[in-house]
């Protein structure tokens, strides 16, 4: 019997990318299918665990609900050499429409895992300007409430939760015609902006959600992930 060993890697890359409508109802499963099939249809050389079930070393900085758009997603994925500027223009060439490579960084050696380091998310619900005029007064009795508990079932049963320590920032903004809300992403704690929504008794405009960017905590500030590497 012979032993399959790890191919080791050579060069580790964060990769920024945007997930646009036509990808919007794709899975976390099958968005990882588009980019492995996208890493070997740009013939870069990925590196591989170790063992007889092998798969391409590449995970994502956070999930991303079915049905939500993103202009801030991360891949972390590893290669068995050193690449160029050109195998990445080649690696954004080979995405589909709804995909766009936005940057990419190489990884110091030993640095944690980008899902691992992840702590909050920014996210964005358009809105009617009246109807962001209406959610200035929900908004301001949000955030005086000195907790906010939820409900969540688990695999032990319903459980409550109190998630406002967990919401860093909210606001509804009358001149981009938004609401935005940074949320606890992993870490010590997940807000649901969902949970968010139904709090502000806007409970069926889930659809309209869009992430734009992760963060990971660099002493009491929060920073992209890719401005943290050029610290």
């Amino acid at each position: 019997m012979v032993k399959k060993v790890k191919e080791p890697a050579m060069m580790r890359v964060w990769i920024k990318f945007a997930k646009e409508s036509p990808m919007r109802f794709l899975s976390h499963l099958d968005l990882m299918r588009v980019w492995q099939r996208a890493v070997r249809r740009a013939e870069l050389p990925v590196a591989y665990s170790a063992g007889f079930n092998r798969h391409p070393k590449i995970s994502f900085a956070s999930a991303l609900a079915v049905g939500v758009t993103s202009a801030g997603e991360y891949l972390d994925i590893q290669f068995t050499k050193l690449l160029d500027e050109a195998a990445f223009v080649r690696l954004a060439e080979t995405l589909p429409q709804g995909l766009k490579l936005l940057d990419w960084r190489q990884i110091p050696e030993g640095t944690p895992a980008l899902m691992s380091l992840v702590c909050a998310a920014q996210w964005e619900l358009p809105l009617q300007a009246d109807e962001c005029r209406h959610l200035q007064q929900a908004v301001s009795e949000l955030l005086s409430a000195s907790s906010l508990p939820v409900e969540r079932e688990g695999k032990k049963g319903i459980k409550t939760v109190d998630i406002r320590p967990l919401i860093y920032s909210l606001a509804a903004d009358e001149k981009e015609s938004c609401l935005r809300m940074l949320l606890a992403s992993g870490g010590e704690g997940v807000v649901r902006p969902v949970e968010v929504l139904k709090l502000l008794c806007l409970p069926d405009v889930a659809g309209r959600l869009r992430r734009t960017e992760l963060y990971v905590a660099s002493g009491q500030c929060f920073f992209e992930p890719m401005a943290v590497l050029l610290n």
